[in-house]
């Protein structure tokens, strides 16, 4: 057999064995990642089924995971008629909202300033926003309510929000798609005449569409799962999130796993939602800012 031949055999083999160990590598990394994504699930199914259990089937031996009747909606009936969850609901939305639209004027307008401007101490500004990142909520919880209870913003939304009005991690975003935009772009609408707002906000801010709707979604989630600072600063039954009352289920001697569970549900089903909407602009996003695992 001629050389030649031989050869072209023997690359044809190395490269369909290149192909069966690349499709081997794929096949055992999707089900490494299958198998975490459903334990990742898990306690969120039976959360959703524990919501359609009655009394007697939650503490029922050995625990069962599906209920009698998966069409009973007894718990939520309870939970909306028997609670004020609906303010409850309403006052989440509000707190989140006010929270997300805040973050995105301060944090687009700085992010902006520190990518785009040369100002004094604009380097060490920026290090002083990695630092706030860097330090766990509990360390300014004391200080921030000492401040709010001196304004007497105790027991107010305005007091609830106040900590949220800004994000740290959202400048950061925001700083790190900025600094991706050719200063080229920039540079040419100045040299036509537009303003630095004008430049800002019809070259700039178009462009950081991702980073945009991902410090919603980031701000969004945190604000709706935030629990310690609306739990401290919310007083009256009528002013508590979602997060907060929940916390009425959970009594000294008992919980009651019937309404926790279906207000946890709830609570998560607008957090699901948003993720499945804008799944594509948050990756492209954190991709594009640097924040790829």
């Amino acid at each position: 057999m001629p050389e030649d031949v031989i050869s072209a055999l023997a690359s044809r083999r190395s490269i369909s064995m290149r192909r069966v160990v690349r499709r081997a590598g794929l096949a055992v990394t999707t089900g490494i990642v299958a198998i975490g994504a459903f334990f990742m699930l898990l306690p969120f199914v039976w959360t959703a089924l524990t919501a359609h259990k009655t009394w007697k089937e939650i503490h029922r031996l050995p625990i069962t995971w599906l209920p009698d009747n998966l069409l009973n909606l007894e718990n939520y009936r309870m939970l909306l008629t028997e609670y004020p969850t609906l303010r409850w609901l309403g006052n989440s939305i509000l707190v989140s909202t006010v929270a997300i639209v805040s973050s995105l004027v301060f944090c687009s307008v700085a992010g902006y300033a520190f990518a785009k401007l040369r100002f004094r101490g604009r380097d060490l500004c920026f290090f002083g926003i990695l630092a706030v990142l860097m330090m766990p909520f509990e360390v300014t919880f004391l200080p921030l309510f000492l401040i709010a209870s001196r304004l007497h913003l105790v027991n107010t939304y305005v007091g609830i929000i106040g900590p949220n009005f800004m994000s740290a991690i959202g400048v950061f975003i925001m700083r790190q798609f900025f600094q991706t935009i050719p200063n080229d772009y920039l540079d040419a609408a100045r040299v036509d005449g537009a303003s630095e707002i004008q430049t800002f906000l019809r070259i700039a801010l178009p462009c950081a569409a991702p980073a945009i709707v991902t410090v919603a979604v980031l701000k969004f989630i945190l604000s709706w799962n935030s629990f310690l600072w609306p739990l401290v600063m919310a007083q009256d039954e009528s002013m508590m999130t979602l997060t907060v009352g929940m916390q009425t289920f959970v009594q000294l001697f008992i919980v009651d796993y019937r309404l926790l569970t279906a207000s946890a549900t709830l609570s998560v089903v607008p957090l699901v939602i948003l993720f499945v909407v804008a799944q594509r602009w948050i990756i492209s996003g954190m991709i594009t800012s640097g924040l790829k695992g």
